[in-house]
């Protein structure tokens, strides 16, 4: 955009610190600034003194200061704008002027946001372009009251561009901007722009939330702010790029431990479920929402919940026979197993030739993380199950089983896979009684084995998160308008 490209150049002497723009009538306060006219006007008017202007200079005060108009900085302004092909700055009405001086009293007196000397106001005009390079650093804002002057606007396009730059600066998070950002107002803020009218608005304001979530101290406060509720409902919008943001989110909120009693409390499950088996879906966006279920699931009322969630076994199923989302469905099953509904579910929907299946035809690689994942699922649902073992030497799971428990190595890999061959009975090995732990003498097994969620969580969480970070800067941005910073910390562990 032209205007976008000169106001990158523009000189700071001919924008005015309060509206941002050019001015097209310049004046100058007592203190010796420049202000345009009508926003000066706008500040006595509403009993406003901006804080560039020092405090012996009081806008409020009777009678109002004299203004004298800056002839020379106009005829200055009219040039530069003849000479670069710009139109000449109009002047700014009455209303406009009101709105922004509004706004800027909003974020400097939150207890004033809903009236000023009286009168009150819902919807405030326009705010400065997002042509304007200024960032309001005249008046004293701070970094937050900056953003939340350009957010608090009525017009989508505006507030859509104020979400972009937002984003961008969030992206890349030095320097503790996300720590600074993450405040009750701006996420206040960006809740209601996700229930916006205006896709492109709540698209960008999702993408902002997914970019201030990446920042682990602001994960509890996230959820805090109530903006899980929004984002379970945005699980489910019509747009692809609205879910993938919304998974995204869902998925860095649930590594936080706090965090997952309250997402799965707040409906996350069944939209995580139905997403990861949207064939109309892309492939990240599938995945985030089984890297959150895989997380949530580590939690016991979240296993529970999911084991009574309508088709999550079906999705399950379905998503592990797909190479991209393998490793995630895998994972949830592997938790899943860890409870007794969970066992129930999983065999009732065939889960155990599911898995038995992937590692029969070797769609999982001997030693690879994915086959241990196999093994604690398998594992897990024979516990206490009396149709296991009948369901698993109808699908081949004794002769994979024997083949990983005589293998080459030692450790939980082999230990798992011993205890859960005798499970299935009627093989050489159950005949050998070659059990590392003394076949019938349960007491010699580790502790751990009686809970397969532990083991799970014990393969898969010390390194998940370190390993995302490790591997963060070798991946670059997929081609969309709204890509945010977690794309570079979405590939899974290598093993």
């Amino acid at each position: 955009m032209a205007g976008a490209a000169a106001a990158a150049a523009t000189p700071p002497e001919f924008v005015c610190p309060i509206s941002g723009e050019l001015m097209a009538d310049p004046v100058i306060v007592p203190s010796g600034e420049t202000f345009e006219r009508g926003c000066v006007e706008a500040c006595v008017a509403l009993g406003f003194t901006p804080a560039a202007l020092p405090p012996s200079v009081d806008l409020a005060a009777s009678p109002p200061p004299a203004l004298i108009p800056n002839a020379n900085l106009r005829k200055a302004i009219s040039s530069y704008c003849d000479r670069i092909g710009l139109p000449r700055p109009l002047a700014v009405s009455p209303e406009e002027a009101r709105g922004i001086v509004r706004r800027l009293m909003a974020v400097r007196e939150p207890g004033r946001a809903g009236g000023v000397n009286g009168e009150l106001f819902e919807s405030p005009p326009p705010p400065p372009s997002s042509s304007s390079s200024l960032e309001f650093a005249a008046l004293g804002l701070t970094l937050e009251e900056a953003v939340l002057v350009r957010l608090l606007d009525d017009e989508p396009s505006r507030q859509e561009d104020a979400l972009e730059a937002l984003k961008r600066t969030l992206r890349g998070g030095e320097n503790g901007v996300r720590r600074a950002l993450c405040t009750p107002r701006l996420l206040d803020g960006l809740r209601r722009l996700m229930g916006s009218g205006h896709e492109g608005v709540r698209v960008s304001a999702a993408a902002c939330v997914v970019n201030l979530s990446l920042e682990p101290a602001n994960r509890v406060q996230l959820v805090r702010a109530e903006l899980v509720p929004v984002l379970v409902g945005l699980l489910a919008a019509a747009s692809p790029e609205l879910r993938d943001h919304a998974a995204g989110a869902v998925y860095s909120l649930s590594i936080e431990e706090r965090n997952r009693i309250p997402i799965g409390v707040l409906g996350a499950v069944p939209p995580l479920l139905r997403l990861l088996a949207s064939a109309a879906d892309g492939d990240r966006a599938r995945r985030d929402a089984g890297m959150a279920l895989y997380y949530l699931s580590l939690d016991e009322m979240n296993r529970s919940r999911l084991a009574r969630s309508a088709g999550a076994v079906a999705a399950l199923v379905g998503a592990a026979g797909d190479a991209a989302l393998r490793r995630p469905a895998l994972m949830v099953m592997a938790n899943l197993a860890g409870c007794g509904e969970g066992r129930e579910a999983l065999i009732d929907g065939g889960a155990v030739a599911a898995v038995a299946g992937l590692m029969r035809r070797a769609a999982v690689a001997p030693g690879s993380t994915e086959e241990e994942y196999c093994l604690s699922a398998l594992h897990g649902m024979s516990r206490g199950n009396v149709r296991f073992g009948g369901l698993a030497r109808a699908a081949g799971a004794g002769e994979v089983l024997r083949r990983v428990a005589e293998g080459p190595g030692g450790g939980v890999r082999r230990d798992v896979a011993w205890r859960t061959l005798r499970a299935v009975g009627g093989v050489a090995a159950a005949a050998t009684g070659e059990f590392l732990y003394g076949g019938e003498d349960a007491a010699a097994a580790p502790p751990w084995m009686d809970d397969v969620s532990v083991m799970s969580e014990a393969m898969a969480t010390p390194q998940f998160p370190r390993r995302l970070v490790e591997h963060a800067h070798g991946h670059g941005a997929p081609p969309r308008s709204n890509t945010t910073a977690l794309d570079r910390l979405r590939q899974a562990p290598d093993g």
